[in-house]
């Protein structure tokens, strides 16, 4: 299984090590682990799902930090929120053991590492291939020096007590991406020259398009970088991605962005060319249904589909359908959340199927995804709450984990369990405090 298809684009922290489980065996199958974060206390808890009790608790410098899954399940990147810009690593212990027609999941005793980064302003975090990648957009040009950059390091360096890393010095401030492509190649955005000036203030941080690197081996007197294609013509809609934000991988060893509404925009869905062909890889664009845009991406190993937010402007009220296979997009891949409610919170999944997405008056609707958008359950998850951007008040959150979907109730002090495909309510389990941030996704 290709580790590149294994980012954060809606994978729960071991929903990938399960997926293919479902087969019988002659042993009982551990479900895992689930990390959650705190609105008030200064805490990461981990909530055993095997007894439904909370085993463990970590020390964090702010309340209910931000996460970032990790391709293969073990790791998560924690989002620290401090000024130093600190982003750690809190170690599960879940280790995956393939057997072939299933994979068992041991246990081992978790624990933050003593290795973080620093830096100005983390922010994208994208893992694949092996391989992590931490981006620090760096300050904005008029609020002083930065060193905007991104921390690269091979996933299995993390079991030692010092990893080695790379820095990538980004030439100039932006809130950008890099996404590890295998082969020692990697997409890293281009920063908006409007924006890195720093004259017009109202120019915005988004990257309008990218380039494809390639890392030279230090064993060959090659440390440097060199530039296999670049997708960053602002004449050519189908090789730039103006004010791109939102990506997820695809099947077929595609990658899809989010990029600007309106001329020159839609999705970017960039793949490995033909054989023979120049620089190794060729893209297009594929056009929105209207004249909204998507943001967030998500997708799953194998599944057809990515589902976006869509909308205008935020809050987006809908959810998009894409096969980025499919020569256009239409009304029909366009689901309005009922209410004309904000998004939320929304996860795939396992298998991309279905979706489950929370919206703020408390509900959790469960949809067929294909082939035609179809709602198949809902249930009252949670009181309302306020989903905009810093909302003071506790907001929830939503991880998919395996066939279930976990709410976590800050206002009750609980996290639920919702079965994707039996339609059924798991698991009510009382944790304490104010459960918020479930470890889960980071939207590109």
């Amino acid at each position: 299984m290709s580790s590149s298809r294994l980012v954060a684009a809606g994978f729960g922290l071991v929903g990938c090590l399960l997926a293919s489980a479902a087969l019988a065996h002659d042993h009982a199958l551990l479900r895992g682990r689930l990390v959650f974060a705190d609105h008030e206390k200064t805490v990461v808890r981990i909530l055993d799902l095997d007894s439904g009790e909370v085993t463990h608790s970590f020390d964090v410098p702010k309340a209910n930090p931000g996460f970032a899954a990790v391709s293969g399940g073990r790791y998560v990147v924690v989002k620290t929120g401090d000024d130093a810009g600190t982003l750690r690593i809190l170690d599960t212990g879940l280790i995956a053991e393939s057997h072939g027609d299933h994979v068992d999941l041991d246990k081992a005793e978790p624990k933050l590492l003593d290795f973080s980064t620093k830096g100005d302003r983390p922010a994208h975090v994208i893992s694949g291939h092996g391989q992590l990648a931490l981006f620090y957009d760096g300050l904005r040009p008029w609020e002083g020096k930065s060193e905007p950059k991104v921390v690269m390091l091979a996933i299995d360096a993390l079991a030692k007590p010092e990893p080695e890393v790379t820095i990538w010095p980004s030439p100039a401030p932006q809130h950008g991406i890099a996404v590890p492509l295998g082969a020692r190649q990697w997409l890293i955005s281009v920063p908006n020259p409007a924006y890195a000036k720093g004259d017009d203030r109202s120019a915005s941080p988004r990257p309008n398009g990218f380039e494809i690197l390639e890392q030279g081996r230090a064993s060959q007197n090659d440390g440097g970088w060199k530039r296999v294609a670049g997708f960053n013509d602002p004449a050519r809609a189908e090789a730039s991605c103006k004010l791109y934000h939102g990506y997820a991988p695809a099947r077929g060893g595609r990658y899809v962005f989010g990029c600007t509404e309106g001329e020159g925009g839609g999705l970017l869905v960039l793949s490995k060319a033909a054989k023979g062909a120049a620089d190794g890889w060729s893209a297009r664009k594929l056009a929105y249904p209207d004249e909204r845009r998507t943001s967030a991406l998500k997708s799953r190993e194998g599944g057809r589909h990515l589902v976006g937010n869509y909308g205008l402007k935020a809050p987006y009220d809908a959810l998009l359908r894409i096969d980025p296979e499919a020569k256009a997009l239409s009304a029909e891949d366009v689901l309005p959340v009922p209410g004309e409610q904000a998004v939320c919170r929304f996860e795939l999944s396992s298998n991309g199927s279905r979706l489950a997405n929370l919206t703020p008056d408390g509900k959790l609707r469960i949809y067929e995804v294909g082939p035609a958008w179809k709602e198949i359950a809902s249930f009252d998850a949670v009181p309302a709450f306020d989903c905009a951007y810093a909302a003071k008040t506790p907001t929830p959150s939503l991880a998919v984990i395996g066939g279930s979907a976990f709410v976590s109730d800050p206002t009750n002090a609980r996290i639920r369990e919702y079965h994707l495909h039996t339609l059924k309510q798991g698991l009510d389990m009382p944790v304490g405090g104010m459960p918020a941030n479930l470890a889960g996704s980071d939207a590109g």
